[in-house]
């Protein structure tokens, strides 16, 4: 059979039973082994690693697989968080990769109480900066009902998270579809006013409406349309490429959240 080199990583579990079972049961393939990746972690879980093999042929290819199908969690050959640079960097990704929706979740649930986000440096820059936007809009609604109730400070907080808002999203011209955040930057400028009768007038209007109907679409959109090449991107990445020299109060907040 025509010889070739097929390199795979897997998501293994049960690493220590892994080795056991290649040195005992299958010694052929010790050959193959190109790594194991073990995170050293006190919060790591020891029942999953990362294999790396090497093969010459797809008939050797098929039966490794074949063999040790009871211990190969996934193939994860072009996911880029499973090279060496990434792992060394932040380790597994189970141990820092989240759900929007659930984190959506915890936020209904708490509210407009103030928390700190706790962020790891693996973490998807665009599913951070979608959970920070999904807050602001939380604060943004409440603020809109105190306005409505004609509370003295509420020109003043909508002003500020109306600034959090477009910072954000102009901070993510890495991140997310160009012509999109120039639309809700542009969508978002009525909100700066801090005069009470052009806000209430604002709010009232069909186009606030439309405005976090729109946000809502985009903060749960899955089909990944507005996102960029590098949406991806670990956070730690994007703070130190684009964040280095910000001194805006959401820089500051991820820059201590990650350091």
């Amino acid at each position: 059979m025509k010889k070739c080199t097929i390199k795979r990583r897997y998501l293994i579990q049960n690493p220590k039973e892994v080795v056991k079972s290649i040195l005992t049961t299958f010694p052929s393939y010790k050959k193959n082994l190109q790594q194991l990746f073990v995170e050293n972690h006190p919060n790591a879980s020891d029942r999953l690693a990362v294999l790396g093999v090497r093969f010459q042929t797809i008939k050797e290819f098929s039966a490794f697989e074949n063999d040790l199908d009871s211990f190969l969690c996934e193939d994860v050959s072009g996911d880029k968080r499973y090279k060496n640079r990434y792992l060394s960097l932040f380790g597994l990704p189970q141990n820092y990769d989240f759900s929007l929706y659930d984190v959506y979740k915890k936020c209904d649930k708490i509210g407009v109480r103030t928390f700190d986000f706790s962020l790891s440096s693996g973490m998807s820059t665009q599913k951070v900066l979608k959970v920070l936007l999904y807050r602001e809009i939380q604060f943004l609604e409440y603020e809109v009902s105190l306005l409505l109730d004609d509370h003295a400070k509420a020109p003043k907080n909508l002003f500020k998270i109306a600034e959090n808002i477009r910072y954000i999203l102009s901070i993510a011209s890495p991140v997310y579809d160009e012509m999109m955040r120039e639309r809700m930057l542009k969508a978002f400028e009525p909100l700066l006013s801090e005069d009470r009768e052009v806000l209430l007038k604002f709010v009232q209007q069909q186009a606030y409406a439309t405005l976090l109907l729109d946000m809502r679409f985009f903060l749960r959109e899955q089909s990944g349309f507005y996102l960029l090449k590098k949406s991806e991107m670990p956070l730690l990445f994007f703070v130190k490429k684009y964040l280095k020299k910000e001194e805006f109060r959401i820089a500051k907040r991820l820059k201590k959240a990650l350091y």
